[in-house]
């Protein structure tokens, strides 16, 4: 493994994820710092729940009893606002109940979550790494800090954190189809497939998993563009927005060069 890709795993000495299982990866998918995408991966869906969690205690300090009853209280009001959507409320009122109790878990992930969805990554990491240090087993946590790694295309710190997802709750679907989507994006189309398949075994009816994995066969040699029409089409029906690259696509079935129309910019998260 290059030096880039073992520094990369330094800060997650925690990971139940075999490092056997990860250098299998490099070695049978290949290591590529960005795929090279023909259209964009969908990321994190706007319609994803919040990460609201209820506070798992890890060492005899964390979240324990203050003697202020107000606490909990003001945490369970945070994350109702939450709910409504009320980012502005909830982030005030979780920032309080850290300023009486600095590691109450659910209040450090939910303003790490708030954070991610402001685009204020920096913020957002460092309160999900103080929660990771409270609770190193937590999969929510190690969700939260994928997202993060991802949306900033940091791709194989988010395979490390969501592979750590995966090994913490096997039959977390979403966990199964952000680890496909990272490890698309490195073009290790194989893996890929493998994750977001297994998200649909758990969860059939997910848009985004559909939709990434046709544009896996899109991306693969060979292109599979019948199973690529197959999944797109079933996205479609369950709500996600069409894609017009894709449209070409398979309506010229596959007559020109993938290498033509390949998305422009960044890629885009839903």
């Amino acid at each position: 493994m290059s030096n880039s890709n073992a520094s990369c795993c330094g800060p997650f000495i925690r990971f139940r994820f075999p490092l056997f299982a990860f250098l299998a990866l490099c070695v049978l998918g290949g290591i590529s710092p960005r795929g090279a995408e023909l259209v964009p991966f969908r990321g994190t869906d706007a319609g994803d729940a919040p990460i609201v969690l209820q506070p798992v205690p890890q060492t005899p300090a964390a979240n324990a009893w203050t003697g202020d009853p107000s606490v909990e209280a003001d945490s369970k009001t945070a994350a109702v606002s939450m709910g409504r959507g009320d980012l502005l409320g909830a982030k005030k009122m979780f920032t309080s109940v850290l300023e009486r109790h600095p590691q109450h878990l659910s209040s450090l992930v939910n303003l790490g979550w708030i954070a991610q969805r402001e685009k204020r990554w920096e913020d957002a990491e460092i309160y999900l790494k103080r929660a990771q240090n409270l609770a190193p087993e937590n999969a929510p946590v190690w969700l939260a800090l994928g997202v993060v790694y991802l949306e900033q295309n940091r791709v194989d710190f988010a395979v490390a954190a969501f592979s750590q997802v995966v090994a913490l709750e096997p039959a977390n679907a979403r966990a199964h189809r952000m680890l496909g989507l990272a490890l698309g994006r490195k073009e290790w189309y194989a893996a890929a497939e493998g994750e977001l398949r297994r998200s649909l075994e758990i969860e059939p009816n997910d848009p985004g998993a559909h939709f990434n994995l046709a544009v896996i066969y899109l991306q693969r040699q060979p292109l599979a563009v019948e199973l690529a029409r197959r999944h797109y089409n079933i996205s479609l029906d369950l709500g996600s927005s069409p894609d017009p690259k894709i449209d070409a696509i398979l309506t010229q079935n596959n007559s020109a060069s993938p290498k033509t129309v390949r998305a422009e910019g960044d890629v885009k998260s839903q």
